[in-house]
């Protein structure tokens, strides 16, 4: 798990170059405060990369439950699902470019 320090947005104005290579070479996340309050999180792209992808992930399986509750709700098929998702992909198609799909 990543360690949190707390700086002063000063010491972030001073210092940036180190900060920057503190977190890049650290686990750590620098929270800047501004008069005592948490006002932004310095980190490495690398923690941010995993952090945007753990929350794209977990909103992919929020989403697919709340399908999956759904689609059992109305009691649908396997082919009725499928021709229910090519019918909103082409709605989608002729909406943004105006015509039909091949």
């Amino acid at each position: 798990m990543s360690r949190q320090v707390a700086i002063k947005a000063s010491e972030g104005h001073r210092a940036f170059g180190k900060l920057l290579k503190r977190v890049y070479c650290s686990d750590e996340h620098l929270i800047v405060e501004r008069d005592g309050f948490p006002v932004a999180v310095l980190m490495s792209y690398q923690e941010y990369e995993k952090l945007t992808r753990q929350q794209a992930i977990t909103a992919f399986e929020q989403f697919s439950r709340e399908l999956g509750q759904e689609i059992k709700q109305q009691s649908l098929t396997e082919e009725e699902l499928l021709n229910e998702l090519r019918k909103s992909r082409q709605e989608i198609y002729e909406a943004r470019y105006g015509q039909q799909a091949g």
